[in-house]
């Protein structure tokens, strides 16, 4: 498959914040009540980076800044981190990712989300995680496929 750079379009809905996190670290809060099938975030496109692009005397991208997707073997995509980044697991989660392919991201509201709420979804795929830390009711204790 040929892979290529596209322009990164993002629009986050103007009610999302960044806070430090009960979950994990920082997360992404709502500052107004939002309805449930309301579009939260939408980021298409990134930058196609191939592991050899890595090296020290090719691309240089401060690590911290971005977050990376694998599309295939020593093919990533890379793109800035901002509020789709700080979506936290939640084993009872208010938001899913609707995207159909790896240089989307479409988070919309499942249900309604309370002003001063962490959006959260259940990333239970491909994640470094193991030990689920939403504290929620209904927590697996793990994130692990169901």
């Amino acid at each position: 498959m040929n892979y290529q750079t596209e322009p990164i379009t993002m629009w986050f809905d103007r009610r999302l914040v960044l806070r430090m996190s009960p979950i994990h670290g920082i997360g992404t809060f709502a500052t107004h009540d939002i309805d449930a099938g309301e579009l939260l975030m939408l980021v298409t496109g990134g930058l196609i980076v191939r592991a050899e692009d890595r090296q020290p005397d090719k691309l240089q991208l401060a690590a911290e800044m971005y977050n990376q997707e694998t599309l295939a073997e020593n093919v990533f995509i890379v793109t800035p981190k901002l509020f789709h980044y700080y979506i936290n697991h939640s084993c009872e989660p208010n938001a899913i990712d609707i995207s159909r392919c790896a240089n989307s991201t479409q988070y919309v509201a499942l249900r309604q989300i309370r002003a001063n709420e962490e959006v959260t979804a259940d990333y239970y795929d491909e994640t470094t995680l193991e030990v689920c830390l939403c504290k929620s009711p209904r927590c697996r204790w793990s994130i692990v496929s169901h």
